[in-house]
């Protein structure tokens, strides 16, 4: 994939506490994993607000967060996203905003809120690199 549609990669969440790598579904498809959970800057380590009873207390690392997106000319579309905070999952629909900025939408119904995710480097992914605000006084 490429242009608009590449959107694989490491993503910071909004809050900049985790990092979200998307990689291919095998597919073709994106698929987000968590991939690094930084606690002291408020980001969840483990699933407590899962609606799944069975599912509540598993660790954040590794959970599959977007899945199930189809091809749509310039956007990824009829995905969905699985919001830790609240425990639930709603539609979703990814956009390359820019080659560092992705475009997350979760969706109830018709109302769509999109937020931005920053790309993070490969080192910060693996847990190597200082933290995120050494990262941002960087730039």
């Amino acid at each position: 994939m490429a242009g608009d549609l590449d959107v694989w990669g490491h993503w910071y969440t909004p809050d900049g506490a985790s990092i979200i790598t998307i990689e291919d579904c095998g597919d073709g498809t994106p698929c987000g994993r968590v991939a690094w959970v930084d606690a002291e800057q408020g980001g969840m380590t483990e699933d407590v607000h899962n609606h799944d009873k069975d599912l509540r207390g598993r660790a954040m690392l590794g959970i599959t967060l977007l899945s199930g997106f189809e091809e749509r000319r310039d956007r990824w579309r009829r995905g969905s996203i699985y919001n830790p905070k609240d425990g639930r999952t709603y539609r979703a629909r990814l956009r390359l905003l820019s080659q560092n900025v992705l475009g997350v939408s979760g969706c109830l119904g018709p109302v769509c809120k999109e937020l931005t995710w920053e790309r993070a480097p490969e080192s910060q992914a693996a847990g190597t690199a200082p933290a995120r605000e050494a990262q941002l006084a960087s730039r």
